[in-house]
């Protein structure tokens, strides 16, 4: 990634210019796609700066496990490599997935969902991280825990 300017481009591992700076924001390549502020809307670009996904989105992040998180109509869903819609959009704020779970926020408490969008573990806690070697780090007020990916507590919420 660089920025000329006001405007992102990205150069190769050797330092050249492959994309010319022409983003209004722009973020790294994840699993070939990167996320690009064409106008007011993201989109996703390739390698070679040829977009993939047309710019339609208030936000777009980055792919991981497959899926990105976008924002539309004011709420979080994720899309497909082809830009389609494959978990609504209905959540307050998102990480991405990590280890086949993506944090959501929801009614102000934060959870985890699969891949189709099903809650597998409800929203309860006052904040979460993602998963990492299989378990997640979470808050329940001040007190800090961690959980297995199926919401069992493996370390309880403790000061």
């Amino acid at each position: 990634l660089v920025i000329v300017g006001s405007k992102h481009g990205f150069v190769d591992k050797k330092g050249k210019l492959v994309i010319q700076p022409q983003y209004y924001n722009a973020f790294r390549f994840s699993e070939g796609l990167a996320n690009v502020k064409i106008g007011t809307q993201y989109g996703y670009i390739n390698k070679l700066g040829k977009v993939l996904i047309a710019p339609r989105f208030y936000y777009g992040g980055s792919f991981s496990e497959g899926l990105a998180p976008v924002i539309e109509n004011n709420k979080f869903g994720f899309i497909n490599k082809a830009g389609e819609m494959v978990i609504k959009p209905e959540y307050e704020w998102t990480r991405g997935f990590a280890e086949d779970l993506a944090l959501v926020k929801l009614g102000g408490k934060y959870g985890f969902i699969d891949r189709t969008g099903a809650l597998v573990i409800k929203p309860q806690f006052d904040n979460a991280l993602n998963f990492n070697h299989g378990l997640a780090r979470v808050w329940v007020g001040n007190a800090q825990g961690y959980i297995d990916k199926s919401g069992k507590y493996v370390w309880e919420p403790t000061r």
